[in-house]
């Protein structure tokens, strides 16, 4: 189980660089700014972390339900669309969860950088 954080925190950082790829590189600088100075803001509590896990978890179910998908696309074409449809189904993970993509891709951030978070985390998964 002290394995699987890490191996679960580097696939949601796949997924959620998948899952919002697209509407990131479409905002200005200024937003980009706008967006760091707010997931810099964002405190972590146990719902928040729980909220987080949850959709962690049904992000890395997407990612492994569409992967050998787009592994085995025939053209370039059927690959985007088939990232696409998983890209929607890993937002949509993620509200469901209780969560922003903004939000999700904080957390991601922060623990990245953070080892007693890290380790917060870790206890968290292990109690469940």
């Amino acid at each position: 189980m002290k394995k699987l954080l890490p191996t679960l925190i580097a696939s949601a950082l796949f997924a959620s660089t998948a899952a919002t790829a697209a509407p990131l590189m479409q905002q200005s600088a200024q937003q980009g700014q706008a967006m760091q100075q707010q997931q810099a803001q964002i405190k972590m509590t146990d719902a928040l972390l729980k909220k987080f896990l949850a959709a962690m978890n049904q992000v890395q179910q997407v990612s492994q339900k569409y992967s050998k998908q787009f592994q085995n696309a025939e053209n370039a074409e059927q690959a985007q669309t088939i990232q696409q449809k998983a890209q929607e189904e890993m937002i949509a993970a993620v509200n469901n969860a209780g969560l922003s993509a903004e939000e999700y891709n904080a957390v991601i951030q922060q623990v990245q950088q953070d080892p007693e978070l890290q380790k917060r985390l870790q206890e968290m998964t292990e109690q469940s």
